[in-house]
């Protein structure tokens, strides 16, 4: 298949399409804030060898579509995107504790979903061929 990567244990493609919110859904993904948000996801995707296919920070939500090891799951990455960027852009920006006082920069939850090249209709009969 093309595009596989391999590790020790596995062949793989495994991409996902993250989208996910600041608290109370608020507009501050703009200029700096957006600018250092998405630099600190890249950095936190080059730490763990992921790579980031697409990424836009909009004024009130992040979509993000990354390739990741089969070692990592979906709750994993959003662990460490949104814990990553969370404390540090609060204390980046103070004036967002106005915004955000004793709690977290970003709200509880993602969507996520998986992309690759076949769809679920091609697996499905693929398998049922396989009997």
């Amino acid at each position: 298949m093309k595009g596989l990567k391999s590790s020790a244990q596995a062949k793989y493609d495994l991409r996902y399409h993250f989208v996910f919110v600041p608290k109370y859904r608020k507009r501050v993904l703009k200029g700096t804030i957006a600018s250092r948000i998405a630099g600190m996801i890249r950095f936190c995707a080059q730490i763990h060898g992921w790579e980031v296919f697409e990424l836009a920070v909009r004024e009130d939500h992040v979509h993000l579509y990354i390739g990741v090891q089969p070692k990592y799951s979906p709750s994993e990455v959003m662990k460490y995107v949104k814990g990553g960027t969370s404390n540090k852009i609060r204390e980046m920006f103070p004036e967002l504790d106005e915004i955000y006082w004793g709690s977290t920069f970003w709200a509880d939850g993602y969507l996520v979903k998986s992309v690759g090249e076949i769809d679920d209709k091609v697996v499905s009969e693929y398998i049922k061929k396989q009997r």
